[in-house]
């Protein structure tokens, strides 16, 4: 009997996390609530007040290019509505303007959405000078304007630009097309596209474009334009053909395709991609350059194209960028005063890739990735726990919601994604 009872208590344990690969310390997520509606756009959910909008696979669509503007309460994680049908979803966040929700689909095509209902409101085609544009992947939205930037015309020039959502009549058919032109605010000095999700920082509004050619011989341009005035108050090229000149090993190649390397905190300007860059948006100075891949403990490429949102806390930038040997994701701590590395996991530490970005809570940074839930403190690295049961989807986005952390969670049994929330408290 006391065999039969030991050898139960052990399976309980096992069962239960307490001992898991490579005695790895044991974290339980607690949900706060599941959703349990599938989605396949892991980065693409967004928080807006007490709501979350996400684009939903709706019931017998799960198969099929078919999608809904899907509103939950961020509390609650309860169904408030589902938006009629629509396909071919751009890849970005949904964004909210006042009463309404806009969607972009193909490459050059507006949906808005009545807040209150999900009411299908306008349909609005996007051209420039008369002819089509391609909308690319990063979008934001500032009082009644939504920033995009897109390429045009015959040799396929890319401008940053913004429409002006009151030019857009909410109360037509929503089956008519609207033809918008977009306002152009800045067409770069070279041909690259503009790229980097804007960030909007005291009235202004940044954003960089991407190197879309190797090798990389042209450079990176980061501009910042006035709201009100649209005129340029900041500028800066770097990389290209210096980088070049130097043989650094990865030249600056700038953000990719739903990259989010801009990070401003009190009136510094942060760059990551290939290299960590810190401008002081009062006077223009540039404060560093830091290229990690000619200087960090181990031989590693450090990759951030694909970075969703960097943190500042207590002094330090921490983001997963791709390194080690085996070109794996990993986590860092980065100085912002110095741009130095403080700490990163190195292979050993975690052997998985990573491709969402952390949250940090009480001291604590999550992350939220397909082989489990992972914990660890902000001061040094220190793995604090992992819950192996939690699997993360994809390029999952991880939003941080009063005490919940709002990801996808991916059932490895059915492959199907949901929204959940984990509280950490």
């Amino acid at each position: 009997m006391k065999t039969v009872s030991l050898i139960f208590l052990c399976a309980a344990f096992f069962s239960c996390g307490f001992f898991n690969e490579d005695n790895e310390p044991a974290y339980r997520a607690k949900i706060a609530w599941d959703s349990g509606l599938y989605s396949n756009m892991h980065d693409a959910h967004t928080v807006d007040g007490d709501s979350v909008f996400f684009y939903e696979r709706p019931p017998k669509y799960d198969h099929v290019n078919i999608y809904t503007l899907t509103r939950l309460d961020a509390r609650t994680g309860s169904l408030v509505w589902r938006s009629s049908l629509f396909s071919n979803i751009l890849r970005c966040q949904p964004v909210a303007v006042d009463n309404y929700i806009y969607v972009f689909t193909g490459r050059d095509t507006m949906l808005s959405f009545d807040r209150e209902t999900g009411g299908h409101k306008a349909t609005a085609r996007l051209r420039h000078d008369g002819g089509k544009l391609e909308l690319n992947y990063n979008v934001a939205a500032y009082r009644q304007y939504i920033y995009i930037s897109f390429q045009a015309g015959s040799g396929y020039s890319s401008y940053f630009g913004r429409v002006d959502v009151n030019t857009i009549s909410q109360n037509e058919d929503p089956q008519n097309i609207q033809i918008i032109s977009p306002e152009v605010i800045w067409q770069p000095d070279t041909v690259n596209p503009v790229h980097a999700k804007p960030v909007i920082y005291k009235n202004i509004i940044y954003t960089g474009t991407r190197i879309v050619l190797y090798p990389p011989d042209e450079p990176v341009e980061l501009a910042g334009f006035n709201i009100d005035t649209k005129e340029m108050v900041f500028h800066a090229v770097f990389g290209g053909a210096e980088d070049m000149g130097k043989r650094i090993r990865f030249p600056e190649t700038g953000p990719g395709l739903r990259g989010n390397p801009i990070l401003i905190h009190n009136d510094i300007l942060y760059y990551l991609s290939w290299s960590l860059n810190a401008w002081d948006l009062n006077t223009g100075e540039k404060l560093y350059r830091h290229v990690f891949t000619n200087d960090v403990p181990i031989p590693q490429l450090h990759y951030n194209k694909t970075c969703l949102q960097q943190l500042y806390h207590n002094g330090n930038i921490y983001y997963t960028s791709g390194s080690g040997n085996n070109g794996w994701r990993q986590l860092h701590c980065i100085n912002a005063e110095t741009g130095k590395l403080v700490w990163n996991t190195v292979p050993e530490d975690i052997r998985e890739s990573i491709v969402t970005n952390p949250i940090i809570a009480d001291g604590k940074i999550y992350l939220a990735y397909y082989y489990g839930l992972f914990v660890y403190d902000t001061k040094d690295g220190k793995l604090l726990g992992v819950d192996r049961n939690f699997c993360g989807a994809g390029m999952g986005r991880n939003i941080l919601y009063n005490d919940l952390m709002i990801c996808v969670r991916k059932n490895r049994d059915t492959g199907r994604n949901s929204l959940v929330a984990v509280d950490l408290k």
